[in-house]
């Protein structure tokens, strides 16, 4: 359900007094997941009692882990401050016979597992005690896609530069769109960035924000369905991220130098280490391009691009119930927004700076195998700043942009059995938004007059969550949750959202069927959000997005290697979420029709790497629809639609696919790798002969990329590694999408041929 308060002019006081007071309950007497976890129980198969007392150890390589402990008088054991990654688990006590299991831990996950073990008198024959692997968790409803660090490091380094451009090689349903955006499930603006468990507003597309640099990435969940309550604001794609550590790097780090054609150069140095207590991670890359944006012809005019960005994590366990965490970042770009050849003629040259600071604090203590806490303090300082041309004749527009976000989290999580984990939480967020803009079409004809516009606006929003994972019956997982959020910035509302999760569990485990409906509450965007606003049809600003989301599917492991998956989802939104474009300035404010509504069918494949061969690889494609209904509902837009008038989205790509394949010789070091990208064209209205639209497709396109390196002296503490990149290797220049009258076709980037060093000590 929802309410709806249009002209409050904040989130209530009483609001924050009650959340502040119920966030303060949580930091002194609850108990919170920490971020990575394994924890389970060891029991004796014969009479189900649990064992006390039985060893556990965990080892795994990458990155190189190695504990052990013991159950406590329940049976229960915990491993706690682990990084995502692959990990086994041995088990074993007097008078029973050992067992062992490969799991896979997910960003932020925890692991659950149950170890029945046998007694040596009840088995008269030999035991042999393996390893089983788990492919799939057998209780997991949402779909994820899991892309860790060495699959980030594959890729070439300048493809490593924005993170919206290690989604699309992986996730077929996500769809580059103008302006190098990525929208997933016919959503647009739809990634949001969870760093760490911490999420903040700002969009990380590199128009609006200089961004997290993917190399410190360790593992990240790209979940597009059956979210989970903790997560909300934005729902195209959840970026479930966990960052790289001291703790992980054990006292190595690496130089890496890259050069290609187009001034595509990047120079990145890390290093991290630990002592027993204290783990540090530095990061620092500077970079540049002259293709830094797509262009609106085939050729490159006033495209040229540079930035750097510093990173440092700070890990700090006085024991072994204690992590203390402090992630500090400082990013900025400089970049010339593209001309076409008009424009290039007239001597038009928009600059653009961004700039971008973020600290998170944060604070785990585990107070037993089955209770924890984990309280977040966070603040981000995000702007950008448009350079007016310097030419006499083009549409003139400045301006700036600062965004503050300052935040507290904190969740609670509660471990009962194997059977249920009952996890709540609470997020308040204050918002601080500042923009200047200047406009001034001079003797240019469009619709829009000049304005100078001040706007200044607080405000915020406060979340609370409770989720019960819960196994109904033996194979039968339930992840339930509702959500409620109350935000005020410029519009304002709340609601209470339900999550509905299922997941059915077959063949031991190797077959999972799911199904999840899901309610979303959406605030729009805030790049921009008070000029849109202040431009807003009739003067209302853009609404509040509120969406049904229903998901189901079905996901297969066969011979612990190849992972299948077949979903379809299908989502209705009352004020869909669009952009428009202020007159081909690069200024884009956010706008919301009356509805919205996308469909579509994922089929992903994946195989892990064969140890005998080397060969691992992957393949996605899926078929979606998105459409927009008119009319506009609020904020800035420069189109007429009428009431009941529906068309395809701008992102509305029917069909997209990516596959790759990866081949490593471990004796020798070599490897080698190609992906290929597809997709069938998105929609554009151009201008007919008769001064009208016409509605088209723009052609599908192709893309082949190669990727060839080797790893010299991989066994030692110094080693080389060598990586040469051919992207679009047939040199495809396609037309990748129009976003509105005043947004040209844009078009794609040509083949890029670059090379890559990188020392490791």
């Amino acid at each position: 359900m929802a309410i709806h308060r249009r002209r409050s002019r904040g989130v209530p006081q009483t609001l924050f007094r009650s959340a502040a007071i119920f966030l303060w309950i949580l930091i002194i007497g609850s108990a919170a997941i920490a971020q990575q976890r394994v924890m389970g129980r060891v029991s004796d198969k014969s009479s189900g009692q649990p064992i006390q007392d039985a060893t556990v150890k965990l080892d795994t390589q990458e990155p190189p882990v190695q504990e052990s402990t013991t159950t406590d008088s329940e049976g229960r054991f915990s491993f706690a401050g682990l990084s995502p990654g692959k990990y086994t688990l041995a088990v074993s006590a007097d008078r029973f016979y050992p067992e062992r299991i490969s799991i896979s831990l997910a960003p932020r996950a925890t692991g659950q597992v149950q170890f029945d073990l046998n007694p040596v008198a009840t088995v008269k024959e030999n035991v042999t005690v393996h390893a089983e692997s788990k492919l799939i968790d057998e209780t997991e409803s949402a779909t994820t896609t899991t892309i860790n660090v060495s699959q980030v490091q594959d890729l070439p380094a300048s493809r490593r530069v924005q993170l919206t451009d290690i989604i699309t090689p992986f996730v077929a349903s996500a769809v580059g769109s103008h302006d190098n955006l990525v929208h997933l499930r016919g959503n647009e603006l739809s990634l949001n960035t969870f760093i760490n468990g911490v999420s903040f507003f700002d969009n990380p597309h590199q128009l609006f924000t200089p961004g997290i640099s993917p190399d410190v990435i360790q593992s990240v969940n790209v979940i597009t369905g059956g979210f989970p309550a903790e997560f909300g604001n934005r729902f195209g794609g959840i970026l479930d991220i966990v960052t790289r550590t001291g703790f992980d790097a054990d006292n190595h780090g690496s130089l890496s130098l890259s050069g290609g054609d187009f001034l595509r150069d990047n120079v990145s140095l890390d290093y991290g280490g630990h002592t027993q207590r204290f783990g540090y991670f530095f990061y620092d890359q500077a970079f540049q391009s002259a293709r830094f944006l797509n262009t609106p012809v085939p050729e490159r005019f006033h495209d040229r691009g540079r930035g750097s960005r510093a990173f440092v994590q700070l890990d700090y366990r006085p024991d072994s119930n204690d992590f203390f965490k402090l992630m500090l970042t400082g990013d900025g770009t400089n970049f010339e927004l593209p001309n076409a050849t008009e424009d290039e003629l007239r001597g038009r040259d928009f600059f653009q700076r961004n700039r971008e600071q973020t600290a998170v604090l944060s604070w785990e203590h585990l107070f037993n195998s089955s209770s924890a806490i984990s309280t977040s303090f966070y603040e981000r300082l995000a702007g950008a700043r448009l350079v007016p041309t310097t030419d006499s004749s083009s549409i003139q527009a400045g301006g700036l942009r600062n965004d503050i976000t300052v935040g507290a989290k904190s969740d609670y999580s509660l471990y009962l059995s194997s059977r249920q984990t009952i996890k709540a939480g609470i997020d308040l967020m204050l918002l601080r938004l500042r923009e200047d803009f200047s406009f001034d079409p001079r003797d240019n004809e469009i619709e829009i007059e000049p304005f100078d516009f001040r706007g200044r606006k607080t405000g915020g929003q406060a979340s609370f969550y409770i989720q019960d994972q819960i196994k109904l019956l033996r194979n039968l997982t339930a992840n339930l949750g509702v959500r409620y959020d109350q935000y005020s910035v410029i519009t304002s509302g709340r609601a209470l959202s339900p999550r509905i999760n299922l997941a059915y569990a077959l063949n031991g485990g190797k077959t999972v069927f799911h199904f999840a409906y899901n309610r979303f509450f959406a605030p729009p965007p805030i790049e921009n959000l008070l000029l849109s606003a202040r431009l807003g049809v009739d003067g209302l600003p853009p609404r509040i997005s509120r969406s049904n989301h229903f998901e189901a599917g079905v996901i297969r492991s066969f011979l612990d290697r190849l992972v299948v998956r077949l979903t379809g989802y299908w989502r209705s939104d009352k004020n869909s979420f669009e952009t428009t474009e202020l007159a081909n300035v690069r200024i884009f404010a956010p706008t919301t029709f009356d509805k919205g509504k996308a469909y579509g069918i994922e089929f992903s494949a994946r195989v892990n790497e064969i140890p005998r061969l080397g060969l691992s690889g992957y393949f996605s494609y899926t078929a979606q629809r998105a459409f927009q209904t008119g009319p506009i509902s609020g904020g800035f837009t420069v189109e007429d639609v009428a009431a009941g008038e529906r068309g395809p989205a701008a992102f509305d790509q029917i069909h997209t696919a990516v596959a790759g394949l990866t081949w490593h010789e471990r004796r020798t070091g070599f490897w080698a790798g190609a992906a290929l990208e597809y997709g069938s064209g998105t929609p554009a209205a151009l201008a007919g002969s008769d001064g009208g639209d016409v509605h088209v497709r723009l052609p599908e396109h192709l893309v082949t990329n190669f990727y060839l390196g080797v790893d010299l002296f991989p066994k030692e503490r110094h080693s080389i590694g060598l990586q040469l990149n051919v992207e679009n290797a047939t040199n495809r220049i396609f037309q990748i999408a129009k976003e509105s009258k005043f947004t040209p076709i844009q078009f794609s980037p040509p083949r890029y041929i670059s090379g890559t060093v990188k020392f490791h000590f």
